[in-house]
């Protein structure tokens, strides 16, 4: 058995951030019927199963500029003269091999012309290899030995190469467009842009959290349905009966505060622009933004706390005398965090609460 599992495919982390996003794909392929159970950090990054047909799928990102996969890359050892330590070699050994196997390798970046005879999208499948390719796969990982009677060109028959997005970011906003539709059909009404964020927010985190597990996650179509649900109740504030709040757009927050719509629209681009550089952000930076956030969220409540106290008016002054308090933090004023990411973060805290310059009435 090779060391499990994929022999380091954690090796960054911002290579394992965007695995846990490549995860989440996979999963809502599942949410669509294409699997059955999807598990990861198994016997390779991520296992897709139809039944009892596996698809073993390794992540390899490459974030050098202009450096691509090739058939001499992927098949060159780590170890001189030990193919079985090469990249598709890994893929290949210490895992079982039914008639039904499929292997993915998946990169974020398009490869080089003869590994690229391995493309496929995404739930497709992929055209014959020209023998030449094939040949010289084989002729690389000569000598890598293969339980179950199966040999390298078996393998490489059944190889395919899944191309997705260049950045983490990328691969996150098509997990956005997937989940829309699928959130709107749960809770009946099309959910706010803010609160589909939050559900990818959630659901990489559950997936980056399992993957830490001594025992790998393994997840069926119901147990995803469940992470879905915990998802949209904690970004939407389902009430305790299962009955959804009204969802109050940021739009209609700031117009209580005498904001216009157009200007009210900057702000939510704005908020968004912060949201995607929140998950991309990684240790100190990540760690940096949310003390930042607590002390804006801290202000936010105490200025709500004056305000039904009735020490402060409804509306526009309250909105005016949050702007003030965010910006007379020290971080801001010294220029650590600049103005406009301090609005950001204001505008992002505004659209994830209910109520914030006024009360519903």
């Amino acid at each position: 058995m090779s060391a499990a599992p994929a022999d380091g495919g954690r090796r960054s982390r911002r290579g394992f951030a965007y695995q846990d996003a490549v995860t989440l794909l996979d999963c809502l392929d599942m949410h669509e019927g294409m699997w059955t159970q999807v598990s990861w950090e198994d016997l390779e990054d991520i296992v897709c199963r139809n039944g009892d047909a596996p698809a073993y799928r390794q992540v390899k990102t490459i974030e050098e500029a202009g450096k691509r996969h090739s058939v001499a890359n992927v098949c060159a050892p780590d170890i001189p003269k030990k193919p079985e330590t090469s990249y598709l070699a890994k893929l290949f050994l210490g895992k079982p091999l039914p008639a039904e196997t499929r292997f993915t390798f998946i990169v974020n970046e398009s490869p080089h012309l003869d590994f690229h005879a391995f493309v496929v999208d995404r739930g497709q499948q992929r055209s014959p290899v020209p023998l030449k390719i094939r040949d010289d796969i084989i002729v690389r990982l000569k000598g890598v030995d293969l339980p179950e009677g199966r040999d390298i060109g078996w393998c490489v028959d059944r190889l395919e190469v899944l191309v997705e997005g260049r950045t983490i970011e990328q691969v996150e906003d098509r997990a956005l467009r997937r989940l829309g539709p699928i959130v709107t059909k749960i809770l009946g009404q099309p959910p706010l842009t803010t609160d589909i964020e939050d559900v990818l927010v959630w659901l990489g985190a559950r997936i980056a959290r399992d993957a830490l597990t001594p025992v790998p996650r393994k997840v069926g179509p119901s147990d995803f349905q469940d992470m879905l649900y915990e998802a949209i109740t904690r970004a939407t504030g389902r009430r305790p009966d299962g009955t959804t709040a009204p969802l109050t757009k940021l739009t209609d927050k700031l117009a209580v505060a005498g904001v216009p719509a157009d200007e009210a629209a900057g702000h939510l681009d704005n908020a968004l622009k912060y949201r995607r550089a929140w998950r991309a952000s990684l240790g100190p930076a990540r760690e940096a933004m949310d003390a930042f956030a607590d002390e804006v969220h801290a202000i936010c409540s105490r200025v709500m706390a004056e305000r039904r106290a009735g020490r402060i008016p409804a509306g526009s002054e309250a909105y005016f005398e949050t702007l003030t308090r965010v910006e007379g933090i020290p971080a801001v004023s010294s220029g650590t965090v600049s103005l406009a990411r301090a609005h950001a973060v204001l505008a992002d805290i505004t659209a994830r609460c209910q109520n914030r310059y006024a009360d519903a009435s």
